[in-house]
């Protein structure tokens, strides 16, 4: 399944680009709305990832907005593996209670860790019993494409690939492992990270 990463500031492009989707992530650190326009984004029947970032809203805000998307019939919430204890906590209880599931995510956009600390990432996102474990590094070598992928044998909720243009082959090998589904761009110079491809691009290489 493609899943449409939306950053778009505009809420009625938001709502146009959700039309056209079959899964979509809306980023509501890019997005910035309102708490009551989440639930006009969220008024679509696809399954919908809701994600709010540290570094643009503080925690009381993020946590204000991914509620507000919890409420309002969001499929997963994506919560950080290395957010503040009682933040994540308290968020995990509050998707729960509205019966959302959750992803639990890790990112390092510095680089591919060695694989035995991956591992040892996977082990405590899964005390957290989410849906999904979300893992995802930078490639710094073609051979970090190997170490992210390795991680599919040891775990099956998974979704792990690596960033950067020297990691885009392991978005698309990450569904042959069995990935539930790839983030993509809605076009270019809309990417959520880099080394993102665009939705269409990636229908085109799908249909190869």
């Amino acid at each position: 399944m493609i899943c449409v990463s939306i950053i778009e500031q505009n809420i009625e492009k938001c709502i146009k680009i959700l039309e056209q989707c079959e899964m979509a992530e809306l980023r509501l650190d890019k997005i910035q709305p309102e708490p009551d326009e989440i639930e006009r984004l969220l008024s679509f029947k696809i399954p919908v990832i809701v994600t709010c970032r540290a570094g643009f809203y503080n925690d009381d805000k993020r946590l204000e907005l991914l509620t507000a998307a919890a409420k309002n019939g969001a499929t997963y919430i994506d919560i950080e593996l290395e957010s503040d204890e009682n933040y994540r906590k308290t968020l995990i209880d509050i998707a729960f209670s509205y019966n959302c599931k959750i992803i639990i995510s890790y990112h390092n956009f510095n680089e591919t860790p060695d694989v035995n600390i991956l591992e040892n990432i996977i082990r405590r996102a899964q005390t957290f019993n989410p849906a999904f474990i979300k893992i995802v590094t930078q490639a710094q070598t073609i051979d970090d494409n190997s170490k992210i992928l390795s991680l599919y044998k040891i775990e099956k909720r998974l979704i792990a690939f690596a960033m950067g243009e020297l990691g885009k082959d392991s978005r698309i090998e990450s569904l042959l492992l069995g990935a539930p589904f790839i983030y993509t761009a809605y076009d270019i110079g809309q990417e959520s990270a880099e080394g993102q491809i665009t939705m269409n691009e990636l229908k085109k290489i799908l249909q190869l």
